[in-house]
């Protein structure tokens, strides 16, 4: 411990470790359980395995997804998209929207920088929508609903996020001036 000048004590960082305090509750939890009930306790651990196991391969991909988008280049990837076709537009910001996660308001100065580079309001809008597929919950919803409801809900919302984006093209077109 290094002693500051006004008398307190300060605990050095690089010594104290964060001790992993939630699965050492959880055990102690399923112990005291056991010794209480030890046939439901050991049939809720094989539930729990079970969930698990079922669980681990789309966290897993959602992990790797999670990961490879952390590693785009931002200056690059605003670059790209204002340059592109608008196809190309509508694809990526949807892809986009589908793995960004965080608060919406986070993302609104990106997203008028993207306008303000170009990009129509309608690419913007896929985005804002294709934010409501969230892949971090994908293991819930594969588990409580089944992967074949998942998958048709996840296409859906793709479509509409693009077919909204079409039409806030279509009703926001801006009028360009005429040069007669």
């Amino acid at each position: 411990m290094i002693e500051k000048k006004d008398g307190h004590k300060k605990i050095d960082q690089k010594k104290k470790k964060k001790k992993p305090v939630f699965p050492w509750i959880v055990a102690g939890g399923y112990l005291i359980l056991g010794i209480i009930n030890f046939e439901k306790t050991l049939s809720a651990c094989r539930y729990s395995i079970k969930l698990f196991s079922t669980i681990a391969p789309v966290l897993l991909f959602v992990l790797i997804f999670m990961f490879l988008f952390n590693l785009i280049d931002e200056k690059k990837l605003k670059s790209v998209i204002s340059r592109s076709p608008g196809y190309i537009q509508y694809l990526v910001m949807t892809l986009l929207g589908t793995f960004s996660h965080g608060p919406i308001y986070a993302w609104y100065p990106l997203m008028k920088n993207f306008h303000d580079k170009g990009i129509s309001y309608g690419p913007i809008s896929s985005f804002l929508y294709a934010r409501g597929i969230k892949l971090a919950m994908m293991p819930a919803l594969m588990t409580y609903f089944g992967i074949k409801y998942a998958l048709v809900l996840t296409v859906y919302m793709l479509i509409f996020a693009n077919i909204q984006g079409l039409l806030i093209d279509l009703l926001l077109r801006e009028k360009k001036p005429s040069l007669s």
